[in-house]
């Protein structure tokens, strides 16, 4: 199944759950999933022991030297960036730094990319995460 494909089923498979005001590990690992196969990878770093577990169950590799990064600390968010990784986050406040948010809206998980971080991460996303995100 192509990258695209594989993204477009997981946003509208959780699309459809009612989600509490955070998202949980789960939801968010599913989002991760997809973006993280859309670069054409396997691997992110992150330190969120919840977050890695959800991460593990969905077949994702976590590794501390991986191009993509999940960071919800804003000093290493600016220096993932500085280093041309792409920065994944849940935290709104570090949209400056972060490349991709994955917020909640209205019950329901959201994308929001933010196209200048995109242009200086060494990682690419496939269209197709690119075409449904917010942009900012």
């Amino acid at each position: 199944m192509s990258y695209s494909k594989t993204f477009l089923l997981a946003a509208a498979s959780v699309a459809t759950l009612a989600v509490r005001a955070d998202l949980t590990p789960e939801v968010e690992a599913k989002f991760l999933k997809a973006i993280i196969a859309s670069s054409g990878t396997n691997k992110i770093a992150c330190e969120d022991a919840a977050l890695k577990t959800a991460l593990e169950a969905q077949g994702i590799v976590v590794d501390s030297s991986a191009q993509i990064c999940w960071v919800t600390n804003p000093n290493i968010a600016k220096t993932m960036k500085q280093f041309g990784r792409l920065v994944i986050t849940n935290r709104r406040d570090l949209a400056t730094s972060a490349s991709v948010l994955i917020v909640e809206d209205g019950g329901r998980p959201k994308l929001i990319l933010n196209t200048a971080n995109l242009k200086t991460a060494k990682v690419q996303l496939s269209d197709a995460v690119l075409k449904i995100a917010e942009k900012i």
